[in-house]
Order: structure tokens, then C-alpha cells, then sequence
């Protein structure tokens, strides 16, 4: 079974092509969160989690979710990180925090450099750069799969400094990851597209427009997914194109 959270698409789109050369079952996490699903999740195959890399760790609702999750079946699993330069050293918090108290069998983890998303928070490249990236990013992903189908390891791989995932990271949640500077320019029709793809039920529509509750991880999902590109986020995001990953496998 291959897991995924995604707010930008990175993530997605890497575990349906994986899934798609497994041969095995691709469910969301983001549908799960949003719906509260906290139901075991089964599987005969190794397990499989794809997620993106958040100032060097994956995104704590990720964290928590599994966390709270029983894993039932095959007791192997592989990690597949999508970031935009480095994986950091998140696999050690991953094993840190649930790999011996799911009592899970690690299979290795690869990452895959993918273009940024963080609209919030850094400079968005051109659609250019970015096919050119996810152009770069396929040949990896498709080599991570092949080795998840003959059941191998996969290959180490060197993370980066540490700095991020245990100085930065806190740092980031505690004074970045709010949502009081999201709002709507008069583009916004009040579609309701951004509440939707919310995997925390932060954003409710009223009066016809988009209202953030203070339970934000800084997914980007509203912003990237607007179909208007409505939103903005404080400053920093204004002139800038959203970017989202809407290639499928």
C-alpha cells in the first residue's frame, strides 16, 4: 500500500507512479485527515509512505496521523521523501518516533528533488524551471519503484546537516506556520475550491469568501489549488504564480 499526504502535488504525483508500478493500492492521507479516517490501514505488500519534506522534517499532521494509525498485514515499509534540495535528517525523527512502536521492518528511504511549493515562505520558480525539474524528478522515481517491486532495500543515502530538522524546524512551526496573513483578493468568486482542499478542515466559506481558523500547517493547498489565484499570503506572495504539480502518472 502506498500512503501519501500532498499540498502541492509533488507528493501525489510520486506515489501514483509508484503505486501504478506496484501494482498496489494509493491512498490519500490528506482524504483521510479530512475526514477524521483513523481506521487501520491493511496491506499484504510493504507499506509505502510518500511525503513531502518540511524544514527538514515531513509535515507534523503527517507525523501525528500515523502516529494514531494502526498498521495491520506486512510489517515492511519504505519512505520516499519529495523536497526541494535536501531530505535533511528527517528519518531519524521517523525513527525516533514510530518505527519501533509500530514495531515496522525499515526498507530504507530515497528522496526526490522536486520543485518548491512554500509559496508562504520562498521564491516560486518559473513553469519552465519546474517541468524541467519534475522532468529530472520521473527517472528517480521510477528507479525507487523498480526496487520496491523485487522487494530490495533501497540504496543509502547521505542526508543533509542537521541544522534544519532540529533547529530550524521548531523555529518554523512556532513563529511561520500561521494563517493570519492568508486572504482573498476580488479575484476570489467564492468557490469554495480552498476549503476543499484543506486536509484540516481550517477554511470555511462565508459571506461568499474564504475563513482561516488558526489550524494551519502550511501545506499550501488553498493557495496552490485556487482556480482563480485568489489568495495571497501577506507580502510575500504577491506577483508570484502558485505553483501545483497537477501531472499524472
Amino acid at each position: 500500500m502506498v500512503i501519501y499526504f500532498s499540498g502541492t502535488g509533488n507528493s501525489r504525483y510520486a506515489a501514483e507512479i509508484i503505486a501504478k508500478e506496484t501494482g498496489d493500492d494509493c491512498v490519500s492521507l490528506n482524504k483521510r485527515m479530512k475526514e477524521g479516517d483513523l481506521s487501520p490501514l491493511s496491506s499484504t505488500k510493504p507499506f509505502v509512505l510518500v511525503a513531502p519534506v518540511y524544514a527538514g522534517r515531513i509535515p507534523k499532521i503527517v507525523e501525528e496521523h500515523i502516529e494514531k494509525t494502526q498498521f495491520l498485514g506486512n510489517n515492511k515499509i519504505y519512505f520516499v521523501f519529495t523536497c526541494a534540495s535536501t531530505p535533511w535528517i528527517t528519518y531519524k525523527y521517523i525513527e525516533k518516533e514510530f518505527l519501533s512502536v509500530k514495531a515496522l521492518e525499515p526498507m530504507g528511504w530515497n528522496s526526490v528533488i522536486m520543485p518548491q511549493g512554500w509559496i508562504a515562505g520562498s521564491k516560486i520558480a518559473s513553469r519552465e524551471e519546474n517541468d524541467r525539474i519534475l522532468d529530472e524528478a520521473e527517472p528517480r522515481i521510477h528507479a525507487i519503484a523498480a526496487v520496491i517491486v523485487k522487494g530490495n532495500k533501497l540504496s543509502e543515502e547521505k542526508p543533509g546537516k542537521s541544522w534544519m530538522s532540529t533547529i530550524a524546524n521548531p523555529m518554523m512551526y512556532a513563529m511561520m506556520v500561521k494563517d493570519k496573513k492568508f486572504y482573498t483578493t476580488d479575484a476570489c468568486i467564492g468557490c469554495g475550491t480552498c476549503a476543499k482542499n484543506c486536509p484540516e478542515n481550517n477554511i470555511t466559506i462565508e459571506n461568499g469568501k474564504p475563513v482561516w481558523h488558526g489550524n494551519c500547517t502550511h501545506c499550501c493547498a488553498c493557495i496552490a489549488g485556487c482556480p482563480k489565484q485568489a489568495i495571497e499570503y501577506g507580502k510575500s506572495t504577491i506577483g508570484q504564480v502558485p505553483y501545483y504539480n497537477k501531472r499524472e502518472a
